[in-house]
């Protein structure tokens, strides 16, 4: 083991060869990758049928040791993110969307963080100026409860993930909850339900590119029934209080369900979400819950009157088009 590695940026990835080279050059290319040996790029291929192999081989033979690149005899799904973090020799293993590019100086930002707590070892959360409260830069989770009223659904986010190679070798069963999709939100929980404080930094580091054709799962499964059921199980035992989980369903449905619902209804060519029961899956989590009724309310409107706004503006851009007055010609 390389003893002087603070990081691993650790890349599961699926026929995303494009977007990989991207991100991968993101990182490469900045002042901290290229000279110190205290980064190191994972990239852990799930079978992928593209040219995945081929551009992870190139930065190998670009960087040698300092980009390592496994490919999985299989697709593996979710279970991808704990074969990748298991490859890393960093004393933090940082999980990286394969779509999700560095701003410059991320790479130091990251292990300032990493260092600044390497002796306490709180949890570390980054954001990624995504919170619902933007006025947030930082802030210490004395508990799970604080951590929760902190990030809300954005502890969902991989590429907020982050775990010190200690606490992944000391978790039991890191994997247990990758038939939900939600592995990386399962292990946070559990840490920091265990009298941990989490260190959420919501500075902005990252660029997260949409991809052409996101989705190939049910939204609404995932994220309502699956992370509605992970917190209601701290709930039980008092690590969540009841107060914290009725606000946390407010916030799921209007700052995620409806939007990402709305979203999908406009470009429903570039989603490729299953909606397979999502009345029935969200009516389930939230018919005892007010703002099921608000949201329903609101939702409905606006499926009345985005076909009518689209027309007008189509309607608006041809008038001015047509009856604007040409532009003045330019004076000798």
């Amino acid at each position: 083991m390389k003893k002087n590695i603070i990081l691993s940026v650790c890349i599961p990835t699926y026929n995303r060869a494009e977007y990989l080279e991207n991100t991968l050059q993101s990182i490469v290319l900045q002042k901290k990758f290229i000279e110190t040996d205290e980064v190191e790029i994972i990239i852990s291929d799930n079978c992928s049928e593209d040219n995945t192999e081929e551009i992870s081989q190139k930065f190998c033979s670009i960087y040698g040791d300092k980009v390592r690149y496994f490919r999985n005899s299989e697709n593996i799904r979710d279970a991808n993110f704990e074969k990748v973090l298991s490859y890393g020799n960093g004393v933090f293993l940082k999980l990286n969307n394969d779509n999700l590019l560095h701003r410059s100086n991320s790479l130091e930002k990251i292990i300032d963080v990493v260092n600044s707590n390497i002796d306490n070892k709180h949890i570390l959360f980054f954001s990624n100026n995504e919170l619902i409260n933007k006025s947030i830069k930082s802030h210490l989770c004395p508990n799970l409860d604080d951590f929760v009223q902190t990030v809300s659904f954005y502890s969902t986010w991989i590429g907020s993930f982050g775990i010190w190679k200690s606490d992944f070798i000391s978790i039991n069963n890191f994997s247990r909850k990758s038939q939900l999709q939600l592995v990386q939100t399962d292990v946070l929980l559990r840490l920091i339900s265990s009298d941990r404080s989490a260190y959420v930094n919501n500075s902005k580091i990252f660029d997260s590119i949409i991809p052409t054709k996101k989705g190939g799962y049910n939204i609404y499964k995932v994220f309502v029934t699956n992370y509605l059921d992970m917190l209601n199980e701290y709930r039980v035992n008092n690590k969540i209080s009841k107060t914290t989980l009725f606000h946390e369903k407010s916030k799921l449905m209007r700052y995620y369900i409806i939007p990402w619902t709305l979203n999908i209804r406009r470009h429903n060519n570039r989603y490729t979400f299953d909606r397979k029961g999502a009345l029935r899956i969200v009516f389930k989590k939230y018919c005892f819950h007010p703002i099921f009724y608000v949201g329903f309310f609101y939702l409905f409107i606006k499926i009345i009157t985005d076909p009518i706004m689209r027309l007008y503006h189509i309607f608006r851009r041809s008038f001015n088009k047509r009856f604007s007055p040409p532009p003045a010609s330019a004076s000798l």
